[in-house]
């Protein structure tokens, strides 16, 4: 996955879960939030590849992919 890419991407991502860790103090909303970080810092791509899958190069990842999809997707009517 290109870089920048991927900055843009892990940036939208990260605003998402802080979003979430802020707007609701439930432990177990924390601890999803620490866990997804855990995950997606162990799929950072590393000269184009993820370490953690072994992706080819230039591909995102299955993590990544998961993620983006579920974070950043927009649902009619909600807010931004």
């Amino acid at each position: 996955m290109d870089e920048m890419l991927f900055r843009v991407l892990a940036e939208a991502i990260n605003r998402y879960l802080d979003k979430v860790e802020h707007s609701v103090n439930i432990s177990e909303v924390r601890r999803m939030v620490a866990a997804w970080r855990a995950l997606l810092r162990q799929h950072v791509p590393a000269g184009c590849r993820c370490p953690g899958c072994r992706q080819r190069r230039g591909a995102m990842c299955g993590v990544w992919r998961v993620a983006s999809g579920f974070f950043l997707r927009r649902l009619p009517g909600e807010p931004t």
